[in-house]
């Protein structure tokens, strides 16, 4: 399987992006943190160690090889581990933490789509991945994007606005792993060219282990927050 590397500038964007969602995390935790009166140092730090390991964990199953040598189950069975994981960490003390912040936080949050869509734009013209994985194929989740810039002002009056957007990110959320499955190189994969490879590689491998965990979890969470319900 032959993979075409993004240049350095999208490339760049990306980490910022994955950069982003992670300081989005810290911010929330640290300001729940003081919220609930825990440590705020204590429970960054808790985070941060167990982000490392995450990170450690997903970097050197790549470095293995045995996804690239074994496609099928290993694609299927990286990205189960990374929903998995994003779910457990969403009913973790950190999720239950994390779902009294405001609506509109847990929502604006959700705005990093709308840049990781253009980057996979970007990668589609490169040959990086299949058109499919773009909205001129059959990934629509820049409308996340936008939807959460638009919506988070009013998050907190209009709980309604709140649900129809996470019902909405859910949907195209799942609609974004049936075509990243689609469009991998699996038995009952399309027929694209190139096939999805970015499991596969560093630092392509964030955006299952950092961007979509981290979209998944945002999702349980906003759940989480908007079933207890948080207004403010």
């Amino acid at each position: 399987m032959t993979f075409n590397p993004a240049n350095f500038a999208s490339k760049f964007s990306f980490l910022i992006v994955v950069i982003g969602v992670i300081m989005l995390t810290q911010m929330g935790i640290h300001y729940s943190s003081l919220k609930l009166g825990l440590s705020v140092r204590q429970r960054s730090l808790r985070f941060s160690l167990g982000l490392i390991c995450w990170l450690s964990f997903c970097w050197a199953i790549v470095l293995s090889g045995v996804v690239e040598r074994t496609p099928f189950p290993g694609i299927p069975l990286f990205f189960l581990t990374m929903n998995l994981a994003a779910v457990a960490f969403s009913f973790s003390s950190f999720g239950k933490q994390l779902s009294i912040l405001p609506l509109s936080f847990l929502i604006v949050f959700q705005a990093f789509r709308l840049p990781l869509e253009l980057i996979l734009h970007s990668w589609a013209g490169q040959q990086t991945i299949p058109v499919t994985m773009t909205w001129s194929g059959q990934n629509f989740d820049i409308v996340t994007g936008i939807a959460a810039l638009a919506i988070a002002p009013f998050a907190n009056k209009f709980k309604a606005l709140a649900w129809g957007f996470n019902i909405l990110g859910i949907v195209l959320l799942l609609n974004v792993m049936r075509v990243a499955m689609l469009s991998s190189p699996l038995p009952f994969a399309w027929d694209v060219q190139p096939k999805l490879l970015l499991a596969l590689y560093t630092p392509y491998f964030l955006i299952g282990a950092v961007c979509v965990a981290g979209a998944l979890a945002g999702h349980i969470i906003l759940t989480r927050a908007l079933l207890h319900g948080t207004k403010n």
